[in-house]
C-alpha cells in the first residue's frame, strides 16, 4: 500500500538505470529489513502489499539543489540528487525511520557510496484519505484485509523478536507495543494492530 515517486535530474540516468532504481523501491523490497535477517512481514500480508503498491521514476526537466542548477553530467563529475515521495496511506509515523532508512540504504548500493544526496518525503494520509475499489478505506478496513492475508508462516521467531497476530510482522520485543490480556502477553509493530486486535477479540467475546 505505498505510492512512491523518485524524482531525478533529467538526463542523469538513461532508461535502464531508472528501471533499476524502480526495482530497489518496491513494497517488498523496502518492507524487508535489508540485511538477510527474518522477514518483517508475513508472505501473505508482504504480497498483499505488493499487490497494492507503485513506483515511478520522474526525470524533472529543472531542478536546482544548493543554489546550482543540476545538468546531464557529461564527463560524471556531478553526483544525483533524489528526492523520494513515499505515501504510505494510514501509518506514515509508525513507518516513516524504517522507509527513509531502507529507501537510503537502497540508493547508497545503487551508487555505491554510503550516503547518497536524497530527500525522503514520508506522506501519511487522514482516516478516510484513501480510496480503494471505488471507496473510501479507513484503517479498520485495511486492517482486516491485512489481517485475512496473514499465512502464518511457521519460520521460527528469533530471540527477543515477536509476531504481531493481525499483520504477521516480526518486531523487536522492546519496541512492540504490548498488550497482557486473558493471561498472555501479545506484542504488535503498532497500536492501529494491537486497537484491532482488541476490537475483533471483544466481540468474539461478547457473540
Amino acid at each position: 500500500m505505498l505510492f512512491v515517486e523518485l524524482l531525478v535530474p533529467k538526463g542523469m540516468f538513461d532508461e535502464w538505470e531508472r528501471r533499476v532504481l524502480a526495482r530497489r523501491l518496491t513494497a517488498r523490497r523496502l518492507l524487508s529489513p535489508g540485511d538477510g535477517t527474518t522477514p518483517a512481514v508475513d508472505p501473505g500480508v508482504m504480497d498483499l502489499f505488493d499487490s497494492l503498491s507503485h513506483v515511478v521514476v520522474r526525470e524533472e526537466e529543472v531542478w536546482i539543489a544548493g543554489g546550482t542548477l543540476l545538468d546531464t553530467p557529461l564527463d560524471g563529475s556531478q553526483e544525483p540528487w533524489y528526492v523520494v515521495n513515499v505515501i504510505v496511506g494510514l501509518w506514515g509515523r509508525e513507518m516513516s525511520e524504517h522507509l527513509v532508512s531502507r529507501i537510503t540504504a537502497e540508493l547508497a548500493e545503487a551508487e555505491g557510496r554510503s550516503e547518497p544526496r536524497v530527500v525522503v518525503n514520508v506522506i501519511g494520509l487522514p482516516e478516510g484519505g484513501y480510496g480503494l475499489r471505488g471507496r473510501v478505506w479507513r484503517s479498520s478496513d485495511f486492517l482486516a484485509l491485512i489481517e485475512e492475508a496473514t499465512t502464518g508462516s511457521a519460520a521460527q521467531v528469533p530471540d527477543g523478536m515477536v509476531v504481531d497476530p493481525v499483520c504477521g510482522a516480526t518486531v523487536p520485543l522492546e519496541e512492540a507495543v504490548i498488550l497482557e490480556r486473558d493471561g498472555q502477553t501479545h506484542g504488535f509493530c503498532c497500536t492501529h494492530c494491537r486497537g484491532h486486535f482488541v476490537r475483533e477479540s471483544s466481540a468474539a467475546g461478547a457473540s
